[in-house]
Order: structure tokens, then sequence, then C-alpha cells
């Protein structure tokens, strides 16, 4: 039973983010990962869950109508 863990700049990497955006939300705790010691480390099925929740949080834009106020 060997799963292959990737490291913060691995995982990034398949994720096509900056391993900046990944740290910090592993330092909030919003994404889901392992700590073996000190090291950080992503199985596929966390990657997995990073992109679905991302995929959630996309929410289209209100449109604002702007209304400028009447002459006089």
């Amino acid at each position: 039973m060997t799963k292959q863990l990737l490291s913060i700049p691995e995982a990034a990497r398949v994720l096509a983010v900056p391993e900046s955006w990944l740290r910090e939300r592993v330092r909030l705790r919003r994404v889901p990962h392992r700590r073996l010691g000190k090291h950080v480390r992503f199985t596929a099925q966390d990657l997995e869950h990073i992109v679905e929740q991302a995929a959630q949080q996309v929410v289209p834009r209100r449109r604002t109508v702007r209304r400028w106020p009447a002459p006089g």
C-alpha cells in the first residue's frame, strides 16, 4: 500500500498555482494535507479535493448598476 506523497513545490506544480498560494492555505488549514514531522505532504486525493474546493468557490459576480443622480 504505497501512496505517492508530494511536497509543496511538487503539488503547486501539479495544481498550476504559486507555492506561496499553497503554503498560505496550508498555514491557514484551508486545504487538506499531511504533516510528517515538519514536512508537509499531499496525496493525489488531497489535490483532487483542493481542485473541487476551488471549483465550488467560483461564484459569478453580480453586476452593479450605477445610478446617477437626477439633474436639478
